[in-house]
């Protein structure tokens, strides 16, 4: 899964970037790649638990992509912008909340500019489709029930709404995949805030702010990236009293992670031991055999049987040997489907 972080330059997205993926400085170029961890506190007790030679948490791949929505950008460098970012599974929209220099910010207007130009970059995909269809004498049944979906979609894209304000079926949605459509991608609006506005809890055009994520279905996460960044140089004692001077009650990088796994759809579930802790990334609805391949293709291949317990009766049963007694410990089939939070251990043939 990748992740494109866009938007205008002196936003605070390269500072974003940095901040979730540990990178430093880089030479400029057109998409910087990097790592992102997604915390999770269950994944920090299981460690306290097992004490493993070796901690893994999921992680998604984040692209901070060059010159994103600047004004005065040449055209050759907008398409290969808008290039990358159909290649994007989700995306990160930071726009500027804190004043600089004299320059007041704008995050109504970045946020509603950047949503626009999606919508407006699917209409032309859709219209060139549309014409490219109505232009055929000939017309298969499936060719005509696709035209029938882009002629609605291209009405309601041009009345303003993004393609996740619209019902499509699964069908249609499978449909649309090979088309690279921007506004159906889930996107998390970041707005980077000043030391001022953090302190005071308020910046320019919130509440318009807020009911355009609302309106778009946009996760909308409010941090200050260069206390952020302070935080992430001290250690553990300093950070919590720095976060408590901001009122900051947990890491503004953090619920970004959190908000973008959440986006993309994914749940964790949880192999442990000696050796290692380590949080596995599937899609929500995964079964016990598919999870199984994100580990090792031959364990999905030679699966048998999944032992599973829920975290939840992990804790509360005070480990596994307390989940079996307490009839918690399972055996589930290669159908079963997978939850967020299953500690997982797999029975396979080596054979297979």
């Amino acid at each position: 899964m990748k992740v494109g972080i866009i938007g205008r330059p002196g936003s605070g997205k390269t500072t974003l970037f940095r901040l979730l993926t540990g990178k430093g400085e880089a030479a400029r170029q057109e998409a910087s790649i990097g790592m992102a961890k997604v915390p999770d506190k269950r994944i920090d007790i299981l460690t306290e638990a097992f004490k493993p030679k070796k901690t893994v948490y999921a992680q998604v791949e984040v692209l901070d992509l060059a010159g994103a929505a600047s004004s005065g950008q040449d055209k050759k460098a907008l398409i290969r912008l808008v290039n990358h970012m159909r290649t994007m599974d989700a995306l990160i929209n930071v726009v500027k909340g804190f004043e600089e220099a004299g320059s007041l910010p704008h995050p109504y207007q970045d946020a509603t500019h950047a949503t626009d130009e999606l919508i407006l970059a699917d209409m032309a995909t859709a219209d060139v489709r549309v014409e490219r269809l109505a232009a055929q004498k000939k017309r298969t049944a499936e060719e005509e029930s696709e035209l029938e979906l882009m002629t609605r979609l291209l009405g309601q894209l041009g009345e303003g709404k993004s393609l996740r304000q619209i019902e499509l079926s699964e069908e249609d949605r499978a449909r649309l995949i090979g088309y690279g459509l921007l506004s159906v991608k889930p996107m998390i609006m970041c707005v980077n805030l000043g030391e001022e506005e953090l302190l005071s809890g308020s910046y320019e055009d919130m509440e318009k702010v807020k009911e355009h994520c609302s309106s778009y279905d946009m996760p909308l996460v409010e941090l200050c990236a260069r206390v952020e960044a302070e935080m992430a140089e001290l250690d553990e004692q300093d950070r919590l009293q720095l976060m408590q001077e901001y009122g900051i009650v947990e890491s503004g990088v953090d619920k970004v992670a959190k908000a973008v796994y959440q986006s993309l759809g994914l749940i964790s579930f949880f192999t442990v031991g000696e050796d290692e802790v380590r949080a596995w990334p599937v899609e929500d609805g995964s079964t016990a055999k598919e999870a199984a391949g994100k580990i090792h293709s031959d364990i999905e291949k030679g699966f048998i049987r999944a032992e599973t317990v829920a975290y939840e009766d992990f804790i509360a049963d005070g480990g596994m040997a307390g989940a079996r007694t307490a009839g918690h410990f399972r055996l589930e089939g290669r159908d079963y489907i997978v939850r967020d939070g299953d500690i997982m251990n797999y029975r396979f043939s080596h054979g297979k």
